[in-house]
């Protein structure tokens, strides 16, 4: 019990010291936006980059990315059949509120608290499918329903590509790929890299967590939609946890570190980035509410996993 609480009162107290600080006025929605920036354009990138360069690719793996992005793609397809479970103007946004998940913001800092940044690689390949489906589907549906204008695929392309990181994930991959980079981390340079890359790292679990309990607040008129749609996603999520994990444990038998990777990753918010792709300002209130108060899901997965696995 007492390693459980070393893993889980740290995060709690992280998040709740977050929400203090809107509550005390310490910091100030415009510093909050340029800690994001940061996190987003900077540390979030290396750690990436780190991930996914130093992980093996194995058809195993490339089998797991395959089957992880049809996963998205099915709950991406039930969030619009149950579009009318949920009032407007809210209801176009339920399609992207119960699918994807937030794996640099928040699946990542948690699963490495549990498991260790040795085993990040577990749930990096899993969210390869994520980054993937984000700027290939999600983004462009998400455009066209908010324009109704028609995706442009170049102009997703080119967009993606000038996105930290999307390029620190293509990076990562292709060194990955090649094992350049297994062997560089064998150098003594490669030591010096691993090195300056933990301290870059080091803080990003505690600064994203401080973010996400900032961002938790309760506007009453969008309230009852976000906890509808909390619980909507945690019964579809819960299908695709079961379903994934049948899968897996069916073709490759089962593996303790991968099985917390897929309850944690998919115990997640949505990814983080909707918000700032969302033009109406109940339609931004809303996907920020559900994803701040789903967090509250992720932790009690999170503490479940640590007790019971």
């Amino acid at each position: 019990m007492i390693s459980i609480l070393t893993v889980l009162m740290p995060v709690i107290l992280v998040v709740f010291f977050g929400w203090l600080m809107r509550k005390r006025n310490l910091f100030s929605e415009t510093t909050v936006e340029e800690l994001k920036r940061l996190l987003v354009n900077n540390i979030l990138p290396v750690a990436i980059f780190h991930a996914l360069s130093t992980t093996s690719y194995t058809g195993k793996s490339l089998m797991q990315v395959g089957m992880m992005f049809v996963i998205m793609g099915i709950s991406f397809g039930a969030g619009f059949l149950m579009r009318p479970l949920i009032k407007p103007p809210f209801r176009k946004y339920l399609p992207f509120l119960v699918s994807l998940y937030e794996g640099g913001m928040v699946a990542y800092p948690l699963y490495t608290k549990l498991c260790g940044v040795e085993n990040l690689y577990k749930i990096a390949v899993l969210d390869i499918a994520g980054v993937l489906f984000v700027f290939g589907i999600y983004m462009n549906t998400l455009a066209f329903e908010e324009s109704g204008e028609k995706a442009d695929l170049k102009k997703a392309v080119v967009k993606a590509f000038k996105t930290p990181a999307f390029v620190a994930s293509v990076a990562g991959i292709l060194l990955g790929c090649t094992g350049v980079m297994k062997w560089f981390t064998g150098t003594g340079a490669g030591q010096v890299y691993e090195s300056a890359v933990a301290t870059i790292v080091d803080p990003l679990s505690n600064m994203i967590l401080l973010i996400v309990g900032y961002n938790i607040q309760t506007d009453r008129e969008v309230l009852i939609p976000c906890l509808k749609t909390i619980g909507l996603r945690i019964l579809l999520q819960a299908g695709m946890i079961c379903l994934m994990l049948f899968i897996l444990h069916r073709l490759e038998g089962p593996d303790p570190l991968l099985d917390k990777a897929v309850l944690i990753y998919m115990s997640t918010p949505t990814t983080y980035s909707l918000q700032s792709f969302i033009r109406n300002k109940n339609g931004a209130n809303y996907a920020s509410t559900v994803n701040a108060l789903y967090i509250f899901v992720t932790i009690a997965v999170f503490a479940a996993v640590s007790m019971f696995l």
